[in-house]
């Protein structure tokens, strides 16, 4: 069995863990979560749990071809298909990181604009998300119009290639580097808002506190995720000093993503209050049974009236 084989078991995995995770999580929501017609912070979590999930689905797919070609060298899966399909995985990338915007901008209206209730509102953000899918697709739109997305022999699948230094810049600068500016600009934003409002109610200031923590939390999450697709940064890097590709290159991108979306995925439950409450809930009916079983225990022991 071939080093190629075995990253791609190990992708298929990976996927397949945060592929399930994400759907017993909007499970859960859909199941717990009571207000979750008027909730747009939970609202916000399961839109990125559902690019989280297309992410999954659509690399489980490249992968299952990958592994596939590696198995019987004689298949090929080059055509349109194949770079359709790449131009939809890079779309729900794109949409998984501008999922994250959304989320600074709720936190963004609910501190700095809170008197317009309007911002906040529920119909807003099933807009702003259709607006996220639209312009994802549009930022990718360019890769497959100057045919970016080749198809590569030894993997099975069609790539930006590494050698396309500008096709994986505009890719770079669309998916990672934009969505994060952004989030980094509301979130300094804020903290100047909060640091020169001195006279701001008491309860406002708890509210601005707990959204502030939360962002912080987003801010320290999107990090990580781009930081764990450094080893992509890295590759390029090599191949534009030294013009060799690092062998298993586009192994080495995969994996990085997997871990960045499985890493996003298990944070979210932490971002959210609402979707912590789901776990709390099920802590709390647990302990009521168990304190009626120590009662009965002790009652048998020592009957009343003895």
């Amino acid at each position: 069995m071939n080093i190629a084989v075995i990253l791609a078991g190990i992708g298929i995995c990976l996927y397949s863990i945060n592929f399930l995770l994400c759907i017993t999580m909007i499970i859960l929501i859909f199941l717990r979560v009571h207000s979750l017609k008027s909730n747009v912070s939970v609202l916000l979590t399961c839109n990125t749990y559902f690019n989280s999930l297309l992410v999954s689905s659509i690399m489980l797919v490249m992968y299952s071809y990958n592994l596939c070609g590696n198995l019987d060298s004689t298949i090929s899966f080059e055509g349109r298909w194949c770079q359709i399909r790449t131009y939809f995985a890079h779309v729900c990338f794109c949409a998984l990181y501008y999922s994250f915007v959304l989320q600074a901008i709720f936190r963004l209206f609910r501190i700095v604009f809170y008197k317009h209730r309007i911002l906040q509102s529920f119909g807003v953000f099933w807009i702003a998300v259709l607006i996220q899918w639209i312009i994802s697709f549009l930022c990718i739109l360019p890769n497959i119009l100057l045919d970016d997305f080749q198809y590569l022999p030894l993997e099975y699948n069609c790539w930006i290639s590494f050698e396309n230094i500008r096709g994986l810049l505009m890719a770079i600068i669309f998916i990672f580097n934009n969505p994060l500016s952004i989030v980094f600009t509301i979130y300094t934003q804020i903290i100047r808002y909060t640091r020169r409002s001195t006279q701001i109610q008491q309860h406002r200031q708890n509210s601005n506190k707990r959204d502030l923590m939360i962002l912080k939390r987003v801010v320290i999450l999107i990090f990580i995720v781009v930081g764990i697709g450094l080893p992509t940064t890295a590759i390029v890097l090599i191949y534009i000093i030294t013009k060799y590709v690092v062998p298993f290159a586009y192994h080495i991108q995969g994996l990085s993503i997997s871990f960045g979306v499985f890493i996003a995925s298990i944070s979210l439950v932490f971002i959210t209050p609402r979707i912590q409450a789901i776990f709390h809930q099920r802590q709390a009916k647990v302990r009521p049974h168990e304190t009626r079983m120590i009662a009965l225990t002790l009652q048998s022991v020592h009957p009343i009236g003895n």
